[in-house]
């Protein structure tokens, strides 16, 4: 019998070949063996449509909510118009750590938030020794079933290439993980990611939003 990846990867990309069209130098077992390097699943994922998008995770673990989740966030990433104003983004940076703060006691999530501005171009250097908040929920154990977790794994890639965040990839794969809150941890570090405006990270001193001063406005 086939394992799940194996038989998600075929459905996965037959959806491609029908919606796309198919590519004669694809290697499918090459993209097996090496799902990072998938790069016809993890872009061509994103030209699909809505109607093709849900038909690739319906045979998923909760594929129709992570769908319309990715779905979502494609819409947000696509608004170009897509922007929020400093204060708006350090009060939903604070939503997002109220909401972790349902899962961790660290004292992190209780310093108040400063705001970092910096240029584009400096943004990789200035978050050089910073972490993603979700670093804080690393311990939880969140008793995800086998399959589950390897429906992360297999979808990991893919959503990162949506925006280059794995905030998103967090937000979009959350159904997969048992929650008897109603807290969602993730959402409010992803749409903040889908703006390329505000990052929010944390550095030694606590939480800080970093804010590329030459993308607002």
């Amino acid at each position: 019998m086939e394992d799940h990846r194996r038989v998600w990867l075929r459905h996965w990309h037959s959806i491609i070949d029908a919606e796309i069209g198919e590519d004669s130098s694809f290697d499918f077992e090459a993209a097996y063996d090496d799902p990072y390097d998938d790069f016809r699943m993890h872009f061509l994922t994103w030209d699909l449509s809505d109607d093709a998008l849900h038909r690739c995770f319906e045979v998923l673990p909760f594929g129709q909510q992570m769908a319309y989740r990715a779905i979502e966030m494609r819409s947000l990433r696509r608004v170009n118009a897509f922007t929020l104003s400093e204060r708006a983004a350090v009060d939903l940076f604070q939503t997002g750590l109220d909401a972790y703060s349902q899962f961790s006691n660290d004292s992190e999530l209780k310093k108040p938030i400063r705001v970092k501005r910096i240029s584009a171009d400096n943004l990789n250097s200035a978050t050089a020794n910073a972490d993603r908040v979700a670093v804080l929920l690393e311990v939880v154990d969140w008793q995800i079933a086998s399959e589950n977790g390897q429906a992360a794994s297999f979808l990991r890639e893919t959503l990162y290439r949506l925006a280059h965040s794995y905030d998103v990839v967090d937000h979009i794969k959350w159904p997969l993980i048992p929650n008897s809150q109603s807290v969602e941890p993730y959402r409010a570090f992803a749409t903040l990611a889908l703006t390329g405006t505000y990052f929010p990270l944390l550095d030694e001193e606590g939480p800080v939003l970093f804010v590329t001063t030459d993308k607002t406005g």
